[in-house]
């Protein structure tokens, strides 16, 4: 088995980068998805209402997740009770996929590229990864890919108080890639960076 886990702050280019990835035989793994997952759950259900008020349920009982990350995404506080709550789950449900003993959409597969915003924040994850990419680009263009995504300035300034410094970031990656460019100029690092992995694999294999 192989994984190699992305990482990079909000608006960054992560999920392009992973698609990309994708394209060369591995299977993507988006851990806000994977966290999802367990928003119907009872549990959490409860745990989230205890730490963020009823308001986070929609009239059926659900949770909202707009509503639940207007609540979460406040403070360091606020966010690190998400985290509390929801990272002991991600990570055993991650380390379920990434095992012979259960696969994505119940198909397994020998290699993954993994999507995770916060891993400096959680760097126990690490554990888990061959190979760390950080995926960078500059302030005003995440912003700018941010607004076009449909948040408001006000939330993007707020999330991104809230998350690693870039320094912070990069000292857990193996490797940091530049995305301040077009979706090819990204392409390209990737390639180059795939293919200088690879060498560097083969010569540790003999």
């Amino acid at each position: 088995m192989h994984t190699i886990f992305v990482t990079g702050s909000m608006a960054s280019g992560k999920r392009s980068a992973c698609r990309h990835l994708a394209t060369k035989g591995f299977t993507h793994i988006d851990l806000d998805e994977v966290a999802k997952e367990f928003l119907a759950s009872e549990s959490v259900k409860h745990q989230l209402a205890l730490s963020y008020g009823k308001g986070i349920f929609d009239d059926e009982g659900n949770i909202n997740s707009s509503e639940l990350a207007a609540r979460a995404f406040t403070s360091k506080e606020s966010t690190a009770a998400l985290n509390e709550i929801m990272w002991p789950l991600v990570a055993n449900r991650l380390a379920s996929l990434l095992s012979c003993e259960d696969g994505l959409d119940g198909r397994f597969s020998a290699k993954h590229v993994v999507e995770i915003a916060m891993l400096a924040e959680a760097p126990g994850f690490s554990q888990l990864a061959d190979a760390v990419i950080g995926i960078s680009a500059r302030e005003d263009i995440r912003i700018k890919r941010a607004l076009a995504r449909g948040m408001h300035l006000e939330d993007i300034h707020k999330r991104m108080a809230l998350q690693a410094s870039d320094s912070e970031r990069a000292d857990c990656c193996d490797v940091v890639i530049e995305n301040n460019g077009s979706l090819a100029d990204l392409h390209a690092r990737l390639d180059e960076w795939f293919h200088t992995y690879n060498v560097q694999l083969a010569e540790h294999m003999f």
